[in-house]
Parts: structure tokens; C-alpha cells; sequence
């Protein structure tokens, strides 16, 4: 086995924003399409305590998010991501989501709306990337995301959403793979791959042709195994913790289609490269 090399353990970047479930629905027959190219630089990692490590990471991430109105309160989901490094490239973790939106409450003139939504899914490997080579985008984990979003918008537009849940993991470890650490650590007994909560807080603005946002997010997982610099494990069994912060810039002349503009950093963290992404991209919407 090769030594362990740091990997880019984030929320998927095969997203627009920071996450396939945001307080907004589509409606029915309405499907927008929106491929995106990000640009993601690390000069450092961090473990468990806080500790960094001098673990540089620079990648790109080609990536695939379409959301289609099934009905007028329910979205179908669906997100993809190609990883190119020069440690390696391929297809790694995608997803599919539903969306429903049970209420949906007018307050009035001068109270606006209040939305409250809920969303589910799953988030898999689209391949079997190999989570030890340094670029790859996630754990090859099979997580089973559930979120309550509830988001107030304002008469003038303005609108403010707070979202919480929790994704469980489903995927088990490879008797082969627990086998290839033992034969450098024989008395190594893995963690068992670790869940994890999530709360985001968002603001933002839509109007005519443009839309923006500012959002950040915080991520916990309790349990899990922490890297260790040049000690064999699997990357799978990883607990992943972050606090991240990030915005979007939309800009569309005839609302059909249109631009955008996204960033994200992630501050600090547990078992994750401190990314700073940049991400260019299109939005297509069919009707």
C-alpha cells in the first residue's frame, strides 16, 4: 500500500451552489440544467485538534446539476462530478434528491412568505475511484441525506433560509481493503464510517435578471477515524467536520438561460483540505 496521501473531502461539487436542496422549487414540467467547471486550491490539511499538515491540493472539478419539477411542490434532484488531478481523473460521487415543499404560507403584504421544505435522497460513487490518491472528491461513501429547510421571503425579495439534517452512511468496508492496511498494521480494527449533521444559514436576493447569495455552513461528524500522516488506513472510515462560507452570482438577460459565479473556503475542519474554489458556470432552463 502506498503512503496515505490527503484527500479533498468536501460537500459535492457537482453543484451550482453549496448543496442540491436549496427553498426554492422549480415547478412542474420545468427543467433546469447547469454544467459547471470549479477551480479548487489548498496550501494545507487538516486533522484531528485542529492540527494542519503542509498537504498542498490543487484540482478541477467538472460537474453536472439538473433539477426538474414533477409536480408544483415536488423536485427530482440529480448531481454527477469528473475529478481531473494530476494524481488521477475519472467519474467519483453523485446523487439523486427529492424535494417537496408541504407549506407554503402567505403573510400578507408586509409579511411576505414562509416556505417550509423537506428533502432526501442519496449520495453514492459513480465509480470506483480509488480514496486513497490525493484529488479525490469524497470518501466512495453511500450516504442517505434527509433535510428540513425552512426559508422566509421577504415583500422586496429578499430572503433568508436556515436548513438542518442529518446523512447517515450506508456503504461498509471492503474485507480486501481492510486486509491491504493489516498487512503494514496487523492490529488495525477500523472505525466504522461515521454519519454527519449539517446546518446552513443563507441569505440572498433574486430579481430579474440576476440573483445572489451569501451562505455558510457547518458540518459534524461524531466517530469515524482521523488522518495521521504516513500511517496506512482507509480514508473511508474518516470522520469529516467543516465549517465552510461561500457565495453565488447569477446573471440571466432573457430568464432562459444565464451565468454564474460561485465561491467557497472552507475555514477549518476535521480530516478535510482547507479548499478554496472558484466555479464558472451555466444555467439552462427547458419548459
Amino acid at each position: 500500500m502506498k503512503p496515505l496521501l490527503p484527500l479533498l473531502l468536501l460537500l459535492p461539487l457537482a453543484l451550482p451552489a453549496q448543496g442540491p436542496l436549496d427553498g426554492y422549487l422549480k415547478g412542474k414540467g420545468v427543467l433546469d440544467l447547469a454544467p459547471s467547471l470549479s477551480f479548487n486550491n489548498a496550501r494545507d490539511f487538516v486533522g484531528a485538534e485542529n492540527v494542519r499538515y503542509d498537504e498542498a491540493f490543487r484540482g478541477n472539478t467538472l460537474s453536472v446539476f439538473a433539477a426538474y419539477g414533477l409536480t408544483k411542490k415536488l423536485d427530482l434532484v440529480g448531481t454527477a462530478a469528473y475529478v481531473f488531478t494530476n494524481a488521477q481523473k475519472g467519474l467519483q460521487d453523485g446523487g439523486f434528491y427529492l424535494k417537496y415543499r408541504p407549506v407554503y404560507k402567505d403573510l400578507g403584504k408586509k409579511g411576505g412568505k414562509l416556505g417550509l421544505l423537506i428533502g432526501a435522497g442519496a449520495s453514492f460513487p459513480l465509480s470506483d475511484y480509488e480514496p486513497l490518491a490525493a484529488g479525490a472528491l469524497g470518501q466512495r461513501a453511500l450516504s442517505i441525506p434527509g433535510r428540513l429547510i425552512v426559508q422566509w421571503e421577504s415583500p422586496l425579495g429578499l430572503f433568508l433560509n436556515l436548513t438542518g439534517g442529518y446523512a447517515p452512511r450506508a456503504d461498509k468496508l471492503r474485507e480486501a481493503d481492510i486486509a491491504g492496511v493489516r498487512r503494514f498494521r496487523p492490529t488495525y480494527m477500523p472505525e466504522r464510517p461515521a454519519g454527519h449533521s449539517t446546518v446552513l444559514f443563507k441569505v440572498g436576493f433574486p430579481a430579474k435578471h440576476f440573483y445572489t447569495d451569501a451562505w455558510v455552513e457547518w458540518q459534524k461528524s461524531v466517530g469515524g477515524s482521523d488522518y495521521v500522516p504516513n500511517l496506512p488506513d482507509l480514508p473511508q472510515a474518516y470522520g469529516v467536520s467543516y465549517t465552510q462560507v461561500g457565495g453565488v452570482l447569477y446573471y440571466s438577460e432573457n430568464g432562459k438561460s444565464g451565468f454564474l459565479l460561485s465561491g467557497g473556503y472552507i475555514l477549518s475542519g476535521r480530516n478535510v483540505s482547507r479548499i478554496l474554489r472558484l466555479t464558472l458556470g451555466a444555467v439552462i432552463k427547458f419548459t
